[in-house]
């Protein structure tokens, strides 16, 4: 660029004295050269680099546009799902007591059940052991029923020395017995 001022300044030299802008030290011939130089260089920036440093801007600001719009997306899918969540979260506490007050009454009516067992197995033994009780006491009576009969026997052979035949042996001690018992 330097040099085609040089040039030009070789054949515009006719010795004469600058004259309007040239007396400031300004040559109007050089500033007409750097603006044509400025506007080819313009020219061919805004013919190969402009238009793609444009689209590129513009590229990302659609891609920067997008980001936000899909980041106030998300955020109303997270408040969405935070929601959501939370109502399963509650749905699943709902659950969880409805389950735990079923199995607090399955327990008490397991326990019941359990008691009522018990309670018949305890009647149930109970009358076996009454059972058993008769049974013993019954065996107890008869021993000691013969046994009576037997002392009846001895005493009244001692008391008339003298010895009774089986009947009448068998109604003396029916009537000891009879007087013992309602005693």
């Amino acid at each position: 660029m330097h040099n085609l001022v040089n040039i030009i300044q070789i054949f515009g030299a006719t010795g004469e004295e600058p004259e309007g802008i040239a007396a400031l030290g300004i040559d109007p011939i050089a500033i007409l050269a750097q603006a044509a130089t400025f506007l080819l260089l313009f020219w061919i920036i805004k013919k190969f680099a402009l238009d793609k440093i444009v689209a590129t801007l513009e590229n990302r600001r659609k891609t920067i546009d997008d980001g936000v719009r899909l980041g106030r997306k998300m955020e109303a899918e997270q408040e969405k799902l935070t929601e959501t969540i939370a109502k399963e979260l509650h749905k699943a506490r709902e659950e969880a007591d409805k389950i735990v007050q079923e199995s607090r009454s399955e327990a008490a009516a397991i326990v019941h059940d359990a008691e009522q067992d018990a309670r018949a197995k305890a009647e149930e033994i109970v009358k076996d052991a009454q059972s058993k009780i008769h049974e013993d006491a019954d065996k107890v009576r008869k021993q000691l029923e013969g046994e009576i009969r037997l002392l009846v026997a001895e005493a009244t052979e001692v008391i008339l020395e003298e010895k009774i035949n089986a009947k009448k042996d068998e109604s003396l001690i029916e009537r000891a017995i009879a007087k013992v018992r309602s005693a």
